[in-house]
């Protein structure tokens, strides 16, 4: 049961290894696959009903108004 175990760590290590040396020698494997864009998500409105979103919700506007109100309220030097 003990070789098993030493077995399956030993295979599970080399599996683990392969995987990083592919994964970190982007060069060859970069220039083949460009970046995907990620596709923007805008945010459905919340329904009436939806008391968890809409409070989560409210509490992005306000922190998004009070963020503009702060930064209307700098003096420049």
């Amino acid at each position: 049961m003990r070789t098993f175990i030493v077995v399956a760590l030993v295979v599970l290590g080399i599996v683990f290894y392969r995987q990083c040396v592919a994964t970190s020698s982007g060069g060859s494997g970069a220039a083949a696959n460009p970046p995907r864009v990620e596709a923007t998500l805008t945010p459905r409105p919340a329904s009436e009903h939806n008391w968890a979103k809409s409070a989560l919700d409210r509490a992005q506007e306000v922190k998004q108004q009070v963020k503009r109100e702060r930064a209307s309220n700098q003096v420049p030097d």
